[in-house]
This record gives structure tokens, C-alpha cells and sequence, in this order.
């Protein structure tokens, strides 16, 4: 796979990790839970529990930098679905965190409810695209004490992929060991999903958030620490301060998780994004968009698996401005070399499901992947004994060697010539939908997945 010349030098990446320890070790990290403090204290940090802070000793951020993992697998419920974090070629996710769902026939906009997150995670088990299942909508007609572990038992039971979400808070997760349990038949726990921890710009992080994962940590399951600083609101307007922001922001997280259990798969998730000046409105200008491979060159230096965005785009239908963003987008994580690109799925800054996106998701980075493939230039595929012989002013079309060629690496246009992309797209969802059955969980297991989500209900 091709790749981008690095967005930043070693010296840059050197000068934005030694800011990074001084700002970690004199400015510290708001918390906002006592069981941080106690577990940084533990491991030598100087901590003020009335104020949920600590300082962070560069010998410790260096620690914790040797002790994260290069390769990182993320475990699925059908092994044949796991995935290798190793740094070969990049692997997409579905989009995360929207609240809302186009409705295509008649183009209006409604909250996501219970039947369209299984719409979606049946359509995200149906494309090979998607390799890693982040829960993209929420399901707003389920309470929302009982939301995030229903959102976990729908997916488990309609994908057999990696799944991915937030946990909101400690007390979940003891449920969500027990469900993970039943879905893998054992009572040894395997890490089929992974978590995110949202820091909070300027240099705070989510206090129940940050406890649920301190917990998950321990069970090894692999940590996404996803800062979102602003540039211009909650960072500098600079793209260098807000990138300097962003990395202090992970390596609080990557300590602390290092501090609970040694070792815990860490991925350096890359957030930052811009203020648009003009409308105060999350999601900047083109410049913007060069952070991204900047990050990954931090990640590279920390030597952990990165995420970058894909197929995000602010347009709330998929006319020609989703088309150039998201087909930049995901052409520049790729060529900067993510281990995971993710946004299958959603229109208007991450808030609206289409099923269609994630249909036509699918394709550009089917088409993005053609265009990268490193072109066979040995014998047979230079075929020049073949030039040779059909020499000057022959043609190829009937030549046995071609019809060969083409039955075996031939790449058929898309979209079809004379049709409609819209309506094929479209035409291919309800397809899948229709007849797409994930693997099914054993017998029983669904039973037990409600018998937890109700004891759940009742803490």
C-alpha cells in the first residue's frame, strides 16, 4: 500500500512528545475520579484529591509507553472476524454516536430508535468493509440507565465482528463481563469488544467514563483514548497547539491504563478537529484535515495502533460534497497510514444514520483500495512475449491471454455504466437487508442476554 511522506519530521514529533511531558508534569490532568488518583498515586505521581489532579513524571509517561503494545488484536465473536492491529494496511469501522436516521423514500430526518440500530448492525455484518462494529446509533426508545448494555446485547446477537462503544460507567461493567460470557460459551472472558475514553478538552477526562475503563483495563480489553479538542475553542487555534493538546490528553490516558494493568491495548485515537469561526459550528476548513496524518505520526513514535476518521462528511444527504469529503478523507488516512479508518454510515457531522451511506461507504473505500493495490509488473503481467507477437498495429481483445487476464483480476466498473448510482445503491441495501442473516448465537443465549439486561434494570 502506498504511503504519505510524513507530516511531521522526528524533530517535530521530539519537540511535540517533550512539551507534552512538561505539560503532564507541571500543568497535570484533571481526573475527575479519586480511583485515578489512587491508582497514579500508587505509581509515584503527586496527586490532589480535593481537586481530582495529577502530575504525571516523564519517567512514568516512559514507562507506560514500553509497556503498550504495537499489535493489537481485536477479538471477535466468530474468530474468522478478528482483527490484527499490526501496522500492514488500514482496517474500517462503522461510525459512532448518532442520534438520528434518514429516512430514504421520503427524506426526512427522525431519532434513532431500537429497530434501526439492528438494521444497521445486520447491514454492518453483511459488508466486508466493515471489519469492526462501533454501535452507531443510539437507541433512544430504550431507558437510558439500561441504553448502552442493550446496545451491547443487540450487537453481540446481529454481528459476529468486533464490536466497539463507549462504557459510561463502572457499574455496567460487571453485566457486560456476564454477557460476554454467555455469547463465548466460557467463563473465562475474551475481549470480543473494545472500548472508547473521551477526554475533556482542556486536559480533563470523564470521571464515570474513565472509571468503566480503569475496570476494562483490567481485563485487558483494548482502550481507544479519544481526545476532541477544538482548535480555537477548547485547544489553540494553532493546528500545532491543538495537536500538542490532543497527544497530552492520550498519554493521560495511556498512563493510567498502563498504571491499572501493564500492558492493556491502548489505541491512539485522533479527534482533534477545528472551530469554524464564521458559524461556531464543530468541523473547520481543509487545513484542518492535515492533523490527522500528524497524529499518526505520534502514534508511529509511540508505537501503538491509530485510528483517523474516513467518511465523514457534513452534508446531511449524499449529493456531491459528501462525495469529495468523504473520498479525501478516507484517501488520506490510508495513505497516512491508519490502522483503523472509521465513519461507515453517517451524514450530518456524525448524526444521522443512512443505511445507503454505509452502502456507498462501501465502495469508495472498495475504490480506494483498487487505487492503491501496488501494480504486478513481473513476466506474466508485463506480458511483453505477448506485445511481441501481436506486434505493430495488432489488437489484444481476442487473444486467449486476455480473456484469462480478465476473468481472473478484472475490476468491473462501478457504477455500471448508464445507471443510477443513487438508485443502485439503494436497491443493493434493501437486498442485503432482506437477506442477510448474521451468525446466530447458540440456543439459549438470547434468553440469557435478556435475563441480564432485566437484572441490570433493577440495580
Amino acid at each position: 500500500m502506498l504511503r504519505l511522506q510524513s507530516a511531521l519530521n522526528r524533530e517535530d514529533v521530539q519537540r511535540i512528545h517533550a512539551r507534552s511531558l512538561d505539560l503532564l508534569e507541571n500543568t497535570g490532568i484533571d481526573y475527575k475520579t479519586p480511583r485515578a488518583l489512587q491508582i497514579l498515586e500508587d505509581h509515584g505521581c503527586q496527586v490532589d484529591y480535593q481537586k481530582n489532579w495529577a502530575s504525571i513524571p516523564p519517567d512514568l509517561v516512559e514507562w507506560a509507553i514500553e509497556n503498550a503494545p504495537r499489535n493489537v488484536t481485536l477479538y471477535a465473536r466468530d474468530p474468522g472476524n478478528d482483527v490484527l492491529l499490526d501496522g500492514k494496511r488500514a482496517h474500517h469501522t462503522t461510525d459512532s454516536q448518532g442520534t438520528q436516521v434518514l429516512d430514504w423514500d421520503t427524506g426526512t430526518v427522525y431519532d434513532s430508535r431500537a429497530e434501526d440500530l439492528d438494521r444497521m448492525l445486520r447491514m454492518a455484518d453483511a459488508l466486508d468493509t466493515a471489519e469492526i462494529v462501533n454501535v452507531t446509533i443510539s437507541a433512544s426508545d430504550i431507558p437510558a440507565h439500561l441504553r448502552t448494555l442493550y446496545h451491547f446485547s443487540r450487537a453481540f446477537n446481529l454481528t459476529s465482528k468486533h464490536i466497539r462503544t463507549g462504557v459510561l460507567n463502572a457499574g455496567q461493567v460487571p453485566f457486560l463481563v456476564e454477557m460476554v460470557k454467555a455469547v463465548t460459551g466460557s467463563e473465562v472472558f475474551k475481549p470480543i469488544f473494545s472500548a472508547v475514553d473521551c477526554t475533556i478538552s482542556p486536559l480533563m477526562h470523564d470521571g464515570p467514563m474513565t472509571e468503566a475503563c480503569i475496570e476494562l483495563a483490567r481485563l485487558a480489553v483494548p482502550i481507544m483514548v479519544y481526545p476532541m479538542p477544538l482548535a480555537g475553542g477548547t485547544s489553540p487555534v494553532t493546528l500545532g497547539g491543538t495537536i500538542l493538546m490532543h497527544n497530552v490528553e492520550f498519554l493521560s490516558g495511556l498512563v493510567l491504563f498502563q498504571c491499572a494493568n501493564p500492558g492493556t491495548p491502548i489505541i491512539y485515537g485522533t479527534g482533534a478537529s477545528q472551530l469554524d469561526m464564521h458559524t461556531g459550528r464543530y468541523g473547520g476548513s481543509a487545513d484542518g484535515y492535515s492533523v490527522g496524518p500528524a497524529m499518526i505520526n505520534l502514534a508511529r513514535y509511540y508505537d501503538v495502533p491509530a485510528n483517523l476518521w474516513g467518511t465523514s462528511t457534513k452534508s446531511k444527504f449524499l449529493d456531491a460534497q459528501y462525495g469529495y469529503e468523504a473520498m479525501a478523507s478516507t484517501m488520506l488516512a490510508t495513505l497516512a497510514g491508519a490502522d483503523e479508518i472509521y465513519s461507515l454510515g453517517l451524514l450530518g457531522e456524525a448524526q444521522i444514520l443512512s443505511i445507503e451511506k454505509m452502502v456507498m461507504d462501501h465502495h469508495v473505500i472498495k475504490m480506494i483500495e483498487q487505487m492503491l493495490t501496488p501494480i504486478k509488473v513481473n513476466d506474466e503481467f508485463l506480458q511483453a512475449d505477448l506485445i511481441r507477437e501481436v506486434g505493430i498495429g495488432g489488437e489484444f481483445l481476442t487473444r486467449r491471454e486476455t480473456l484469462k487476464q480478465t476473468r481472473a483480476h478484472y475490476v468491473p466498473r462501478w457504477p455500471p455504466h448508464n445507471q443510477d448510482l443513487l438508485e443502485i445503491v439503494h436497491q443493493e441495501a434493501i437486498e442485503i437487508l432482506n437477506t442477510h442473516q448474521p451468525l446466530p448465537l447458540p440456543e439459549g443465549v438470547e434468553i440469557r442476554l435478556q435475563q441480564i439486561l432485566k437484572a441490570a434494570d433493577q440495580v
